[in-house]
């Protein structure tokens, strides 16, 4: 790799790690402004923060390692728009903590949002792929095709509490009297442990660990 390559990759790096810190932040000080009346409340709260956090802090751990090695213009398009979309996401996490007409946009805007940072981090994964499959280690290029399709498979669950029908969302179980915005966050948090059975499944059978993934 040139000089010029590394200085390229290291400015990247530090606008990421940058905006990523800042997402973060301004998603922990969201919660300052969260009405607090009683237990649900507090679960709700640290339910909704522990979600944004594993999305931001996943897409920033991945993109951190995408970028030790040679990407082109396409992948740099993606890479702004994602931190768009990283950077806006406490806003529209933000949102759900108001009342009124307010909370219906953000119960769907806020979704939409992390659907679509699943979908470019996915589209960035297939690229890191094809334009360092000559250079990667067979290990990484599986990590890449395993991490594109854990992605997607939670971009689908977020686009599923967006789409779905209400009746179906009433199938999700929850504690009686419990707000109905509760099925959204139940149906996110279910695409952890079908994403983790598929990741346990795809190492199994191509014979790669986390501890390769160097």
């Amino acid at each position: 790799m040139t000089e010029e390559a590394e200085e390229r990759i290291d400015r990247y790096r530090t606008l990421n790690n940058a905006a990523f810190g800042l997402a973060l932040g301004l998603g922990a000080f969201s919660l300052t402004g969260f009405p607090i009346e009683g237990l649900m409340d507090i679960v709700m709260a640290l339910g909704l923060f522990a979600n944004a956090f594993l999305i931001i802090l996943g897409i920033w751990h991945d993109v951190h390692r995408m970028l030790k090695y040679p990407f082109g213009m396409s992948f740099a398009f993606l890479d702004y728009l994602l931190i768009f979309l990283v950077v806006i996401m406490p806003f529209t996490f933000r949102l759900i903590f108001e009342v009124g007409e307010v909370v219906e946009i953000a119960v769907t805007l806020y979704p939409l949002n992390v659907m679509a940072s699943q979908i470019v981090l996915a589209t960035m994964y297939q690229m890191f792929v094809r334009h360092n499959r000559d250079i990667l280690p067979r290990e990484l290029v599986l990590w890449g095709k395993e991490s594109r399709n854990c992605v997607f498979i939670i971009a689908v669950f977020y686009a599923a509490s967006v789409f779905l029908p209400s009746e179906v969302l009433e199938l999700m179980p929850l504690p009686p009297g419990a707000p109905s915005f509760l099925q959204r966050l139940f149906l996110w948090w279910l695409g952890y442990p079908i994403m983790i059975i598929y990741g346990v499944i795809y190492e199994k059978v191509h014979g790669i660990k986390w501890a390769s993934r160097e």
